[in-house]
């Protein structure tokens, strides 16, 4: 069974990130959107492309997945989900 970080991995490694980078575009991908319950994922790419990450690596489906990803992460540590 493939994980959803597995998903996202695949996605972008695809489109030439190294997993490390991978991480911080998770990382970003959190410090952008922040605790909103709402984002709009055309001004999550503005902003990443004004940290300096290329337009083309993000599409929608993959900023749900990272989504996705980071609530599940929230709901480890028994913390209450912040998009969803």
């Amino acid at each position: 069974m493939i994980n959803i970080k597995d998903m996202i991995s695949g996605r972008l490694q695809d489109r030439g990130l190294a997993p490390v980078e991978i991480m911080r575009l998770i990382k970003d991908v959190s410090n952008v959107v922040g605790g909103s319950w709402y984002f709009n994922p055309s001004d999550v790419k503005k902003a990443l492309k004004r940290l300096g990450w290329r337009e083309y690596i993000l599409d929608n489906f993959t900023i749900e997945l990272i989504s996705l990803y980071l609530d599940d992460e929230i709901a480890k540590r028994g913390e209450k989900p912040i998009f969803h």
